[in-house]
């Protein structure tokens, strides 16, 4: 397959997504998010692919969402994530695509490893987040980021940090925003694995071969069974989020948040 933002190849039965819009430090915009979700269809039809991998290029995995596309937001309607349909909200147009991402990670029974190769940020590291086993290179740094613009965690975060990390945890995490290096992560039990950065492309494809090895039926129907008990909760999550994200977009903070990105200063947020 081939796309605009992602590199696609096959290898010894895994999938490897890789974000490319290196220039973007692998920003996501919503045509991006539409191919990840093409490419997670691929690989949960295509019978010679038996586990995924999904990595960034260059120093980035991903900075999150694309703020230049920010006024048209990143969020939506979850009734209309499956037919892929767009949803109005005042003066916004919100594309769904990330949404119905976030389910296809949960739902495709197949296992999906993020190797996180360098930044990862916001809705980037939301994307990792949503996988089902996640390694880090040494260099790396995490951070939800979100506050740093007064917008709102997304991707069902709100849910799924707290469960890994616990709710005083994730709650430091996501009001200050900062990031954190791989080897924290692992202390706070967010990752599977930190590796040299020089080998962790190697070392995930040798997690993932053993994956492809094993019974990927069985570790799929396992996945599954897991996550749908999930399910319902990332639901209102996504929603909840969705709905707070409209309140943020609204207000005077949010607008500092963004001409501050834009003129490369730090904000200065007057909490309304």
């Amino acid at each position: 397959m081939e796309f605009k933002y992602l590199l696609f190849e096959v290898k010894n039965n895994v999938g490897i997504i890789t974000f490319n819009r290196e220039y973007k430090l692998n920003a996501i915009n919503g045509k991006m998010f539409d191919e990840i979700y093409d490419a997670l269809d691929e690989i949960a039809n295509n019978k010679e692919i038996r586990a995924a991998v999904i990595t960034g290029k260059g120093r980035a995995f991903s900075t999150g969402g694309d703020f230049d596309q920010a006024s048209q937001g990143m969020a939506g309607d979850v009734d209309t994530v499956e037919d892929g349909g767009k949803m109005q909200s005042g003066e916004l147009e919100i594309d769904v695509s990330q949404k119905r991402t976030v389910l296809k990670l949960q739902r495709t029974p197949k296992p999906i490893i993020a190797a996180i190769n360098g930044l990862a940020l916001g809705g980037g590291l939301n994307v990792a987040l949503n996988c089902d086993l996640i390694y880090a290179s040494d260099e790396a740094e995490l951070g939800t980021f979100f506050m740093k613009r007064a917008i709102i965690p997304e991707m069902s975060s709100t849910y799924i940090l707290p469960r890994i990390v616990g709710i005083h945890k994730a709650k430091e995490l996501i009001f200050f925003g900062d990031r954190f290096s791989a080897q924290e992560a692992l202390k706070l039990g967010l990752i599977n694995g930190v590796f040299p950065a020089n080998e962790l492309m190697d070392r995930v494809m040798e997690v993932a071969e053993k994956l492809a090895k094993g019974p990927t039926y069985s570790i799929g129907l396992a996945k599954i069974v897991i996550n749908k008990l999930l399910e319902d909760k990332t639901i209102q999550a996504l929603e909840d989020e969705a709905e707070a994200l409209f309140k943020a977009f609204d207000s005077e903070d949010f607008t500092e948040g963004l001409l501050a990105f834009f003129e490369k200063r730090d904000p200065n947020f007057l909490g309304r």
